[in-house]
C-alpha cells in the first residue's frame, strides 16, 4: 500500500482528495493543512507521494517542496503539485526544485489517479 500525504490549506479540498484516494483501496492517506505541518508529517509518515498545494499562508508549496527534497529523510518522496493556476515559470521553478509533475484544480478524479499511478511507476 502506497502512502500519500495531501497538503492543502483548503481543508475541504484536502478531504475530497483523501476520499478519492481511499476509494481506490491502494493508498494510505494522511493530511496536512499548512507547510510546517506538512514537513513534520512527511518525516513521521514517510510518504511515497506528496500532493502539494502551492498557495498556502506561511510556508508556500515552493518552500515545502524545497525542504522535502533537501531533507534526506523525505527526499525520495515523489511530489505532484496541485494548484488552482500556475504559470509556466512557476511550473518550471517547481520542477527545478524537485516536483515530479503538476495538476491544476479543478481536476477530474480519474486524471488525478492516472497521474499518481504514472508518477509512482505503477
Amino acid at each position: 500500500m502506497k502512502k500519500v500525504l495531501v497538503v492543502d490549506d483548503d481543508q475541504e479540498m484536502a478531504h475530497a482528495i483523501r476520499r478519492v484516494l481511499l476509494n481506490h483501496k491502494t493508498f494510505e492517506v494522511d493530511l496536512a493543512f499548512d507547510g510546517v505541518t506538512a514537513c513534520e508529517k512527511a518525516v513521521e509518515f514517510q510518504p511515497d507521494l506528496v500532493l502539494l498545494d502551492v498557495r498556502m499562508p506561511g510556508m508556500d508549496g515552493f518552500e515545502v517542496c524545497s525542504r522535502l527534497k533537501n531533507d534526506p529523510r523525505t527526499a525520495s518522496a515523489k511530489v505532484i503539485v496541485v494548484s488552482g493556476a500556475l504559470d509556466m515559470e512557476a511550473v518550471a521553478k517547481l520542477i527545478g526544485i524537485g516536483a515530479n509533475d503538476y495538476i491544476t484544480k479543478p481536476f477530474r478524479n480519474e486524471f488525478l489517479h492516472m497521474m499518481i499511478m504514472r508518477v509512482l511507476g505503477r
